[in-house]
């Protein structure tokens, strides 16, 4: 018995070491991400005792800002498009599978309800 037990860990630990490397083997490849945007952030708010000439250049900064970052925000929604796209497929396809696998569980219910009540 105590030969087992010495034994024991020197087999189950190659074995255990195999199975977790083939675990992480299998792990899915990472999804591709976005890049992220190249917009310059504005400087803070001046202040309301800033001049008239500074608001209207940090109103315009903050402009920019947006702006960019509205283009940087359609631009990814479209590259993201043909994914959604193809997704969608998959999408309706389970969809449809599970209200027909739902009409059929209701309708056997249905049939039990009938054939318990003689």
């Amino acid at each position: 018995m105590s030969l087992l037990r010495r034994i024991l860990p020197l087999v189950l630990a190659p074995a255990l070491a195999a199975l977790s490397a083939v675990a992480v083997a299998q792990t899915p490849p990472a999804l591709p991400t976005a890049p992220k945007h190249t917009c310059t952030k504005p400087p803070e708010h001046p202040g309301r005792l800033a001049s008239d000439a500074m608001l209207r250049t940090w109103t315009r900064s903050v402009n920019n800002y947006l702006g960019c970052l509205k283009t940087y925000i359609a631009e990814t929604q479209a590259a993201a498009k043909p994914y959604q796209d193809a997704a969608k497929v998959y999408i309706d396809a389970t969809n449809a599978a599970i209200e027909e696998f739902n009409a059929s569980a209701k309708l056997y219910t249905e049939q039990q309800e009938k054939g318990g009540a003689n």
